[in-house]
């Protein structure tokens, strides 16, 4: 005879995280929150805090290959 489990099992997803890289350069921001990083021939922005793409730079990198990204602030 089956017995229940007495620690859950089974979980729903809170939320879904974006694919983030595929190789190639990546750069923090000097507070560690904000990510750059290359998904193919686009540059994606993220915050790490919320896991949420701040913004998609389509492009930036030709034939899937970045030679470096690199976050500055104003």
């Amino acid at each position: 005879m089956a017995t229940k489990s007495a620690y859950q099992t089974t979980f729903e997803a809170e939320r879904v995280i974006q694919p983030i890289y595929t190789g190639g350069s990546v750069a923090l921001d000097h507070t560690g929150r904000i990510l750059a990083t290359t998904l193919g021939e686009d540059a994606l922005i993220t915050d790490l805090n919320t896991g949420k793409q701040l913004a998609r730079i389509e492009g930036v990198c030709a034939s899937n290959a970045c030679d470096g990204l690199l976050l500055t602030r104003r």
